[in-house]
């Protein structure tokens, strides 16, 4: 090998001719202008003592050593890719954001699990996001998610929490109103589910009987709302009625339709300080609440 170091940043530079066959193709792909290649690829030829490519008036040929170069090449580029999505996950430090994703409802339900785990790590500034978008962690939409779920994504890592139940429920003013009064009669809050495969939308198509009137809304949330406000009967998570004592269970959970809720999280920053002590915390405590509470 030639005295002179070959710079790592030459290497892009020389894989880009390889899998184009040109200059002008692999300026496009790395966003340079023609010359800055032509140099680049002259000047590690030159370092290395080699000739990688055969110019040809139809473009550039590997030689047998090109095409060593490119091998290897895409072994560092490869290895360098893994260092940054391996070792950028071990952030040991427990300071700086961390993003969590859940619905509506249980960031109601969790709030003090959020304000504890603040108090005990105060240098981690959370982020939390109230969403039920399907969001892709492996996007980095989130660091963090908190979901109820059946089928957990199999790319992701994370452990499941507890069991998730499901039933009618309607708050004790609207039960009043409404004593004797035929089950048509009754009005219904529904989730806009536009597939109809929430739990709770397959429990109100069950329980809701034919003729009855309805409103529909998003949120789990403003579901919740509006039982309060004695609009009507509505399905619900059976974790909100703990802080509701107003809500009245109309039948017990039909098991049939449970979920269970998942601790989800990126799989490059597993090794995270900051993923590593959200979890371990908020494990313990939601477990001890869906105890305690008695959810299901």
């Amino acid at each position: 090998m030639n005295a002179q170091m070959m710079d790592w940043s030459d290497i892009p530079f020389v894989l880009a001719v390889c899998e184009t066959g040109t200059l002008s193709g692999a300026a496009r792909k790395l966003g340079v202008n023609h010359s800055t290649v032509y140099r680049r690829l002259d000047g590690v030829e030159d370092k290395l003592g080699v000739t990688l490519f055969e110019r040809l008036s139809h473009g550039y040929v590997m030689t047998p050593a090109g095409e060593h170069f490119l091998r290897l090449g895409r072994e560092l580029h490869d290895g360098v890719n893994r260092i940054q999505r391996e070792l950028g996950g071990q952030d040991l430090r427990l300071e700086g954001a961390l993003s969590v994703t859940t619905t509506d409802s249980l960031l109601h339900w969790l709030g003090p699990v959020f304000m504890e785990f603040q108090e005990q790590y105060p240098d981690i500034e959370l982020r939390l996001m109230s969403d039920t978008r399907s969001l892709d962690l492996m996007q980095r939409d989130a660091d963090i998610a908190l979901r109820p779920t059946q089928h957990p994504p199999e790319h992701w890592i994370g452990r499941s929490l507890l069991p998730i139940a499901y039933t009618s429920y309607a708050c004790s003013d609207y039960l009043k109103s409404v004593r004797g009064v035929p089950p048509e009669e009754h009005r219904w809050i529904q989730l806009d589910d536009s597939l109809r495969q929430s739990p709770m939308s397959q429990i109100t198509a069950l329980r809701m009987v034919e003729g009855a009137r309805a409103i529909t809304t998003n949120s789990v949330m403003g579901m919740l709302d509006l039982v309060r406000a004695c609009f009507g009967i509505a399905v619900l998570p059976c974790y909100l009625e703990a802080s509701c004592p107003d809500l009245v269970r109309l039948e017990e959970p039909e098991p049939t339709f449970d979920s269970e809720l998942w601790m989800l999280a990126h799989p490059d920053i597993r090794r995270s300080a900051k993923v590593h002590a959200f979890f371990e915390f908020a494990t313990a405590r939601i477990k001890s609440n869906g105890k305690d509470q008695s959810i299901v």
